[in-house]
């Protein structure tokens, strides 16, 4: 049997690494250390199941199992509680703000209000439901009624937004429904599909593992039947649109809940169709086939959530093939390109060099990963996004290895 995490009584090795933007990171960063430090059974009712992933040395223990009691974590927690969440809900239902539940609203046919179109970036519908997934770890720990019925008003609209087919993305779904014929699925690889339906995957499980409601389970479950259908008939056009891929985390924790070997076997092709990418680049980590990446380049989110889901797909096959570069990435990231905040992502705005030589074709790198030592302090940018990620990748490296380092 896996042994569960040992306690560490220093909270200091815990909270260095830990920085946020908003409410929803802080809370997920806060339970995570709960986990870090719990002696508690753990169970299937964790954050990330591994229980029975054959191939992880640990895991996590429930959600509900653990409370802080006082000190630096007891207060990240009260403020998430009384403060974070219920003002990101605020900005979330804000026209001016965020208009990502007007969006909803809008793709499901219940919007009120005198424009009906949508707006906001493409990435909209995902941060507003990974903030869900946050009201979920909230709801598991505090067992809060009016969290729970937030979360059934939330998934009911979410359900009429979703198409039959189980897409998902209110950036085309709402012209797509009011007749616009010009509205396609993947045509831009930055409009953030896979990204949005990733989310919705992971916080289904999380939604189902605290309540036992299954019914966002079964929109979750729609969207990754729909990229299962696309993988097998149309794998590179999948492939191109992996841009800060969620969706490998959100299919793996899918198959960890139901155990439909569908998702595992999808989990392992995201992986493997990246080598069809014709013309990729440093900038979304495709350049390469994975199996021959040894160092961190490109975005650091969209390489930190690359790395984490291609570590969820090696715990549930073993593929040593998968691990040998993640753990050379991991080394590569921890020796040369980590700030001592445990920030990543230096570069702001630059350019990569590699894969040409032609002056004119050299490739835009953002938010990314620069070279060995590139780790300026006057024009860091560091983006919060890349450090959850860092978080969630590192999480599932010593998961798979039980190496502390």
């Amino acid at each position: 049997m896996k042994s569960p995490v040992s306690v560490r009584s220093d909270l200091r090795l815990v909270r260095r690494h830990c920085a946020a933007r908003n409410g929803v990171y802080f809370l997920m960063l806060s339970l995570a250390a709960t986990f870090l430090v719990s002696t508690a059974h753990a169970g299937d009712k964790a954050l990330i199941d591994t229980t029975k992933s054959p191939d992880a040395k640990m895991y996590m223990v429930n959600l509900a199992d653990v409370r802080w009691t006082e000190g630096f974590w007891a207060e990240r927690f009260e403020a998430c509680r009384t403060t974070m969440i219920p003002h990101m809900w605020e900005i979330f239902q804000s026209e001016k703000d965020s208009h990502a539940w007007a969006n909803f609203l809008i793709a499901a046919g219940e919007y009120k209000g005198d424009d009906p179109h949508h707006h906001g970036p493409p990435f909209n519908d995902g941060d507003f439901l990974k903030w869900v997934e946050a009201v979920a770890q909230m709801y598991a720990v505090t067992k809060d009624p009016a969290l729970d019925q937030l979360m059934d008003r939330i998934i009911d609209v979410v359900g009429k937004a979703q198409r039959e087919d189980g897409y998902l993305h209110t950036m085309k779904v709402i012209p797509q429904r009011q007749g616009d014929k010009t509205a396609k699925e993947f045509e831009n690889r930055d409009h953030f599909e896979t990204y949005n339906m990733g989310h919705l995957m992971t916080a289904a499980c999380i939604r189902y593992r605290v309540t036992g409601k299954p019914s966002m389970l079964v929109l979750a479950r729609k969207s990754a039947d729909y990229l299962y259908e696309i993988y097998k008939r149309a794998p590179d056009e999948l492939a191109r649109n992996a841009i800060c891929p969620s969706h490998y985390m959100g299919v793996v924790e899918l198959y960890r809940t139901t155990r439909e070997p569908r998702y595992l076997e999808l989990a392992k092709g995201l992986v493997e169709i990246r080598d069809l990418v014709k013309g990729g680049d440093d900038q979304n980590q495709d350049r390469q086939p994975f199996r021959q990446a040894m160092k961190a380049v490109g975005h650091a989110v969209r390489a930190n959530y690359l790395y984490a889901g291609v570590a969820d797909v090696v715990a549930e096959t073993g593929d040593a093939t998968l691990l040998k570069p993640l753990d050379a990435i991991a080394t590569d990231v921890a020796s040369q390109k980590l700030y001592v905040t445990g920030m990543t992502g230096a570069v702001y705005d630059g350019a990569s060099p590699d894969g040409t030589t032609k002056h004119e074709s050299i490739g835009l790198v953002h938010q990314a990963y620069g070279r060995d030592y590139e780790l300026p302090n006057l024009t860091a940018y560091n983006e919060t996004c890349g450090t959850i990620g860092y978080a969630f990748w590192t999480w599932r490296m010593v998961v798979l290895t039980g190496d502390g380092h």
